[in-house]
């Protein structure tokens, strides 16, 4: 695999939380499209090595060097990632919820030159757009460490865990059907041993995020799993932890100007309360469009006037509404 240059990727919920059965080399192709992407929405200049062409109808091609998806050690062999390229032709990412139900093909048009050994395929406005689709929430993990996993599972669990502080529920019905091996593993027994504890033995090993789990039981059959998250910050990468602690100097990482001001103007919150509730925001920001959180503050202002303490009334209704939506976005039941 080529050199990974690592940085925190944020990765939409809906392919987060969407039904597919990729595999590791497809995981690795899709990771480097977020990268690429992520690179386009932050103004970044790409790699000269890096060539993405959109069409009028805003269909990306996109020309990258193989070596981006092989194992180190493992340059010159094509096969893993032709027949990764061959996979994803033929998939397509399903996601569904209460409002929505999508099926897209996944790449269109895969070719490997040889010679250059550049690899070349196009990927459909649609499925760009639901990669960066961050109105249902986003997770941020380290892409180094995604790369690295040699299980997919495991690479499903990291995702779902990066930055997680509270507990999930998944049952075991939606965790097949997530991971689609729903007429695999008839017994739940064997779903754990096979799925769940070779993820959590690779998370264990290398992963800032891994997890315990307790099992759910309806009567006597287990129905679904508690993941409780465990941070293990001695796989953190240094220079990244200490990017995201020179942005928290600032509140303006998570609290908008016009939030900001808004606050300040409205309810009288200094600077210092602000920055003391930095992961609260953080969090709504993970859920909710600034727009979204001005229009919670406007509809706050007449019942905290009646407060004793509005500024505690004000955190307090933030912190509720964070829950609410936790409960509603993340927890699965």
């Amino acid at each position: 695999m080529a050199k990974v240059e690592n940085k925190e990727i944020i990765q939409s919920y809906i392919l987060t939380t969407a039904k597919y059965d990729f595999s590791v080399y497809e995981k690795r192709i899709l990771y480097r499209i977020i990268e690429l992407n992520q690179y386009l929405i932050e103004g970044k200049k790409l790699n000269e090595k890096y060539i993405l062409d959109s069409n009028s109808q805003g269909d990306i091609t996109y020309t990258l060097p193989i070596n981006l998806f092989l194992k180190e050690n493992d340059s010159t062999n094509h096969k893993e990632v032709k027949k990764a390229l061959e996979n994803l032709k033929r998939k397509e990412l399903t996601y569904e919820d209460d409002k929505m139900w999508a099926s897209l093909s996944i790449i269109a048009n895969p070719k490997i030159n040889k010679y250059s050994e550049k690899v070349t395929f196009t990927i459909d406005k649609m499925i760009n757009d639901a990669l960066i689709d961050f109105s249902k929430g986003f997770k941020k993990y380290e892409l180094k460490v995604a790369m690295e996993f040699e299980s997919t599972y495991s690479m499903r669990f990291y995702e779902i865990l990066s930055n997680q502080k509270k507990p999930i529920n998944y049952t075991i019905e939606t965790l097949k059907d997530m991971f689609q091996i729903s007429n695999k593993y008839k017994l739940t027994a064997d779903f754990i041993k096979r799925i769940i504890e070779p993820a959590k033995k690779e998370l264990d090993e290398k992963s800032p995020y891994t997890f315990h789990y307790n099992t759910i039981k309806t009567g006597r059959k287990i129905t679904g799993i508690r993941f409780i998250p465990i941070h293990q910050p001695q796989f953190e990468d240094p220079e990244l932890k200490k990017k995201r602690l020179n942005k928290q100097i600032s509140n303006r990482w998570y609290i908008s100007k016009n939030i900001e001001d808004y606050l300040i103007h409205n309810f009288d919150f200094t600077k210092k309360e602000l920055n003391n509730n930095l992961n609260l925001f953080e969090g709504l920001y993970n859920k909710l469009t600034e727009e979204e959180i001005i229009d919670f503050l406007v509809d706050l202002r007449e019942p905290s006037s009646y407060a004793d303490n509005q500024k505690a009334f004000i955190i307090g209704a933030l912190k509720k509404k964070d829950e609410q939506l936790f409960e509603k976005i993340f927890l699965r039941k």
